[in-house]
């Protein structure tokens, strides 16, 4: 309202400096131009005219100063009516918004560019914060579900000592740790995906050479493959090694899981290789096994949290569930792809991270 005000009154404003110039500072200008001019005896017969000047001036800008005025009031108007209600649809939405309602969306208001972004990005923000609500129930749910057998188990071993029917032994007292750790797994993962999935993870892209970080993330794991009778083999292949834009630790973390993984599900005398890949297109890190195999029903799901294609036989295995969840959040966050395949049950699986080839500036 005061914008409309306002601008009206600049309008009114300028129409009355119009008028007093051209009706009483008009006729004496006009005057004295003759005067100047070398026409001084026509300008004293020309003095009468004054009146007549005057007259014929303000008859002229009432004609076309009011229509003027009144036109320029009503696109005021219109225009402060477009915005009024653009605003009042944002403050709507943004109620909308603070009251849990994050399905709610603020249409274009075809004003300019400006409001276009504006409602682009609150469009975005209410996306965003309907993603993080889903994934923060998803994650009580799938956490309340994976929390329950390891409660569980505490509960009764407990129980089982108070009641003199489990004997407090080393048995026991491994069983209680196991479960505890398991716990601790899966609060430490809970929170590493929390903040892959919702952007909150703070990465610090360097150049790396992917061989060395697949060769590293292999031999990290030498120890636990040849307790279990498995090799593991790093391959590099391809063109010349170009690095790649990635952060160091996430990259070795999200390798770690991807080769823990593979150990879990590969059955002693198996295989694991970590094979680099370097194309004009992308930098290609492929974890195989010669494991289990993946039956291709299970397949799309893998990534899913908490989601085990056999959850009766790998309860027992440590994972928490998230390993790959984890894993795909993380690179997705560095700029790749992390997909996997399988031939099936008993012929292995892959894992195959992607991530662009960086040019170095000549």
């Amino acid at each position: 309202m005061r914008l409309m005000l306002a601008q009206t009154a600049v309008l009114a404003i300028g129409l009355i400096i119009v008028v007093i110039t051209a009706v009483l500072v008009g006729p004496s200008m006009f005057y004295h131009e003759l005067v100047e001019t070398g026409h001084a005896d026509a300008a004293t017969g020309l003095v009468h005219l004054e009146d007549a000047f005057r007259s014929v001036s303000l008859t002229a800008l009432t004609i076309g100063g009011l229509p003027a005025l009144y036109i320029a009031g009503m696109l005021t108007f219109y225009l402060y009516r477009t915005i009024g209600r653009s605003l009042t649809s944002f403050s709507t939405a943004a109620q909308e918004v603070a009251a849990g309602n994050y399905d709610v969306r603020v249409t274009s208001t075809s004003l300019g560019p400006e409001f276009d972004s504006l409602a682009g990005s609150f469009n975005d923000m209410a996306a965003r914060l309907d993603a993080v609500d889903t994934t923060r129930r998803q994650m009580l749910a799938d956490l309340a579900h994976e929390m329950r057998t390891p409660l569980a188990s505490l509960k009764g071993h407990l129980e089982g000592i108070e009641d003199g029917v489990v004997e407090w032994d080393e048995r026991t007292t491994g069983i209680l740790y196991a479960q505890i750790a398991r716990l601790e797994r899966l609060a430490r993962d809970i929170r590493h995906l929390t903040a892959a999935e919702e952007g909150m993870t703070h990465l610090q892209l360097t150049l790396q050479d992917p061989g060395q970080l697949a060769a590293q993330a292999a031999a990290a794991v030498q120890q636990d493959a040849a307790a279990q009778n498995i090799s593991v083999t790093a391959i590099n292949t391809g063109m010349e090694v170009t690095p790649v834009l990635v952060d160091r630790e996430r990259m070795g973390q999200v390798l770690g899981n991807l080769l823990e993984n593979a150990l879990r599900h590969t059955p002693s005398g198996g295989a694991v290789t970590v094979r680099t890949d370097h194309t004009p297109e992308a930098v290609t890190l492929t974890v195989a096994d010669t494991g289990e195999g993946i039956d291709p029903q299970h397949l799309p799901h893998v990534f899913a949290r908490f989601y085990r294609a056999h959850p009766g036989r790998e309860a027992h295995r440590g994972g928490s569930g998230l390993g790959l969840a984890i894993s795909k959040s993380l690179v997705e966050a560095q700029g790749g792809t992390l997909e996997a395949t399988s031939g099936g049950p008993g012929r292995g699986t892959s894992f195959r991270i992607r991530l662009p080839r960086h040019t170095p500036p000549d």
